[in-house]
């Protein structure tokens, strides 16, 4: 069973807390549930929607369709009326005019009293958000008692007056709904008292830190990056950390840096254009060979680009970021387990290969709420790498070699303030004790001995993981959130009478080309997946493993994949055998944007 729901209205309209409290409320009765908001750049005004998308079999993205819309203004109908479901239902309050709309036949209209309903409750007019959230779990049939308590666990901290009004104002447009018949074509039912977690991708990531031994993160706040920080200053004392809210994201990876030097594990966290101001310290990191984990949460660009939107345009970024050669580790999970586990992998890695590493996510992933089975913390284990306890007794003026020069690349790390280690760490190049050189031999020692640490990364990095059956007549290819829809669109592919698998990427950098191509030249196609203009991680592949692809689906309009589009061109690309010459660009249907809603005179 599949039941999805959509609510939408201007900003300040309370879309988003009415669509958590829904993704709650099915979670509770045993759904697996995704909860996908949408919103513009704006501080004030503009549309804002979400989407909540629940099974009783796991689900993994948002949809195009939605079988019940909650319109909370004129612009919600205008908006989705064209992506409802056969049979659907809009509700919406009675004092909109939609004569102007033309709604399809099947889809029914149901005006409610919502304003009405909520004063009537003694709350206000602005409170029929919760009014059409109780009309809504009336017309699936879904028990009002769970909702009452998802009210008092949400508001609990504003006070029993303001509890009781929203509980009221709900159980209104609840009974209205059941006293007047209005009813979904769909009813949904609990299925259980089991309850998974419900969490965003940037919370995983925050708590996968804090497993993972990071107690230190500084941040300037960058849509979508900035929910980290929020979440990580909500509960500085709860997990015991030091939040920093810096100047701007040049000061926010220097003091990353700077802890880690001191002996702290830390974190930084931004969006493209933040991660572009933190590239020169970024380098000064690997010249010293202080380890750092920086998340980058995507969004489309250049410069300030669609801040609210999503993209996979920052992966070429990522790995030459900042000047010259030198080692880093570029990650991308897919999905919350996969964004909780490593992002603590992440600071494993820096600290044993004590070298920058990469933690790249991006809007749909990192905003998305999505139920999922608690993280099973006892498979994280910390590992700090090379570190020197007890060092030898130093000779007057001399200095601790902590740039030795080993086989393996990695050299003994020392904390300040340990005896006998002290040393020089600067961002210019140097020799084994640290002091600044230009010495020709030395430095080509130095850049060697950075990059011997390659063959030891490259044994650590997992294969790609591949789902579906191993003799698929074509095989999808992606990296982190594309995991989302492409899994999606296997069971639609399936339905469709093609055999498809896709092979997904977490590890993108550094690639062991040899393994990578003979696993890709088992599939008898390849389809690469990608969120971005220029298919950037099918150029890895052809530089990295000789591997080209047989077509290429990007989409970079802001939006995440949906599985319908992908199945739709994968169904088309099966006529040309899974060939095609040239990238497939795939674009909404409707050119609309929340943006302004004056433009289209609502």
């Amino acid at each position: 069973m599949v039941f999805v729901c959509k609510i939408a209205a201007q900003a300040g309209a309370g879309v988003m807390i009415t669509g958590r409290m829904m993704v709650k409320c099915f979670t509770r009765g045993g759904y697996h549930v995704i909860g996908y908001p949408e919103y513009p750049s704006l501080v004030r005004g503009g549309h804002n929607t979400v989407q909540v998308r629940i099974s009783d079999k796991p689900i993994n993205s948002p949809v195009q369709y939605q079988d019940l819309l909650m319109a909370l203004n004129k612009d919600a109908i205008f908006y989705h009326m064209n992506t409802m479901a056969s049979g659907g239902a809009i509700v919406y309050d009675e004092l909109i005019d939609v004569s102007k709309f033309t709604v399809r036949q099947d889809v029914k209209m149901y005006p409610l009293p919502l304003a009405k309903l909520a004063q009537a409750a003694g709350g206000t007019e602005q409170m029929k958000n919760t009014a059409a959230l109780g009309a809504a779990l009336a017309m699936i049939d879904y028990p009002f008692d769970i909702l009452e308590g998802i009210i008092r666990d949400e508001l609990g901290r504003k006070g029993e007056e303001i509890i009781k009004v929203n509980i009221v104002t709900a159980k209104a447009g609840y009974d209205y709904a059941k006293a007047n018949g209005i009813k979904s074509a769909k009813t949904v039912k609990p299925l259980s008292s089991h309850r998974s977690i419900i969490i965003t991708g940037n919370e995983a990531i925050a708590l996968g830190a804090v497993r993972g031994g990071m107690k230190f993160f500084a941040a300037y706040p960058m849509t979508p990056a900035s929910t980290i920080l929020h979440y990580l200053i909500e509960n500085e004392r709860k997990f015991n950390l030091l939040v920093k809210q810096t100047e701007d994201e040049i000061a926010a990876m220097n003091y990353a840096i700077g802890a880690s030097y001191a002996g702290v594990r830390a974190m930084t966290g931004t969006s493209g254009g933040g991660f572009a101001l933190m590239v020169e310290a970024l380098g000064m990191a690997a010249m010293s060979e202080t380890p750092v984990v920086a998340v980058l949460v995507q969004r489309p660009g250049p410069s300030t680009g669609l801040p609210t939107w999503t993209g996979q345009g920052d992966l070429r970024f990522a790995v030459h970021a900042s000047q010259d050669d030198f080692t880093r580790i570029v990650l991308a999970p897919g999905d919350v387990q996969e964004c909780f586990f490593m992002t603590a992998q992440a600071l494993n890695l820096a600290e044993r290969y004590q070298i920058p590493v990469i933690v790249l996510s991006d809007k749909h992933l990192s905003e998305t709420i999505f139920s999922t089975a608690q993280f099973d913390q006892s498979k994280v284990k910390i590992e700090r790498g090379k570190l020197a306890k007890k060092l030898p007794q130093l000779q007057p003026m001399e200095r601790w070699k902590r740039y030795a020069l080993t086989r393996d690349g990695i050299s003994e790390r020392v904390f300040p303030g340990t005896p006998n280690g002290n040393h020089v760490a600067s961002s210019y190049e140097h020799d084994e004790r640290g002091f600044s050189t230009e010495n020709f031999v030395m430095r080509t020692k130095q850049v060697d001995k950075r990059a011997a640490k390659l063959k030891a990364i490259l044994k650590e990095m997992p294969p790609p993981v591949v789902h579906g059956p191993h003799d698929a007549e074509v095989t999808l290819v992606g990296w982190g959130s594309m995991k989302l829809p492409v899994l999606d669109a296997l069971q639609l592919l399936e339905k469709a009478g093609i055999k498809a698998n896709f092979i997904h990427f977490t590890h993108l950098f550094p690639l062991d080309g040899r393994a990578v191509k003979k696993l890709l030249k088992k599939s008898k196609r390849l389809v690469m997946v990608e969120n971005n203009s220029t298919a950037q991680f099918a150029g890895l592949l052809r530089q990295y493993a000789a591997v080209k692809m047989d077509a290429t689906l990007l989409k970079y309009d802001g939006r995440p994949f949906f599985p319908e589009q992908i199945a739709e061109e994968v169904t088309k690309l099966k006529a040309t055998a899974y060939k095609a010459r040239k990238p497939i660009t795939v674009v909404e249907k409707e050119d609309l944007e929340y943006y302004n809603t004056q433009k289209y005179g609502l």
